[in-house]
């Protein structure tokens, strides 16, 4: 038998692609903090954020005893889904460079020390970009490189909340499942192994029972004993060893 967490993993990671619906609730909740940060005009907004998130940033929000249930709710999901979430340079007015991600995955104060300066072009007034030469002293030039590649948009532009796992920035239940998802079963090899075992051009019923192999969960004796002790390890054909998985395939 295989716990329930391997099963609600993607097929592609060992698992037969059942929800984890822990994680699945957090992601479909995760869609009214979306709301709350992308539309500011709304009601619920401003009620919300009177009483919660003074600043209008809802991952600042204030402890307030005997809160609501519904803000409860979405105030634990927009903790969990925080370093989703990053901000789009746009005037710099909104960024607290040592608190928030903005840029890059995990670019906050605990990796960038809080000196970041932004230079005009020569050329062209309007446009801004980085001052190159000081990012790459000051982080060298793995960390700069990448910096640099940020787009910053025009001075005029206020700084806004995107989510990273997007390419468009917009925040999607599906994104946040599979963030969610990997973030708690990590990026191993595994991944190409069972990817390649459902690729296999043959029968369902043989890829199953490769997949079944893979997990050891075919009933041998010895599997069995482990749930039941009543039972002989023995291979029922030769009688004198254990039958395991790869005694019964292999001898």
């Amino acid at each position: 038998m295989l716990a329930g967490r391997t099963l609600c993993q993607p097929k592609g990671m060992g698992g037969i692609g059942l929800r984890n619906m822990k994680l699945f609730n957090i992601a479909l909740l995760g869609c009214q903090v979306w709301r709350l940060i992308s539309n500011k005009n709304s009601l619920c907004f401003k009620v919300l954020s009177s009483k919660y998130f003074p600043d209008g940033n809802i991952f600042n929000a204030k402890k307030v005893n005997r809160a609501s249930y519904t803000w409860s709710s979405i105030a634990t999901v927009a903790d969990l889904l925080k370093n989703g979430f990053r901000w789009q340079v746009g005037n710099g007015e909104t960024i607290n460079i040592k608190k928030d991600n903005w840029g890059l995955e995990g670019l906050n104060g605990n990796t960038i020390i809080p000196n970041m300066l932004l230079s005009c072009d020569g050329s062209k007034e309007s446009e801004r970009c980085w001052n190159v030469e000081k990012v790459q002293r000051l982080y060298g030039k793995d960390w700069g490189d990448s910096i640099c590649d940020i787009l910053i948009e025009s001075a005029d532009q206020s700084d806004r909340m995107i989510w990273f796992h997007n390419l468009h920035g917009v925040f999607t239940s599906k994104s946040a499942y599979s963030w969610l998802l990997l973030k708690e079963l990590g990026y191993g090899p595994h991944r190409c192994f069972w990817k390649n075992i459902w690729k296999l051009k043959m029968l369902q019923k043989i890829r199953v029972f490769a997949w079944r192999v893979g997990h050891e969960i075919l009933p041998t004796k010895v599997k069995i004993a482990s749930i039941s002790s009543d039972v002989n390890v023995n291979c029922p054909r030769c009688g004198t060893e254990a039958e395991t998985v790869i005694h019964a395939l292999r001898d």
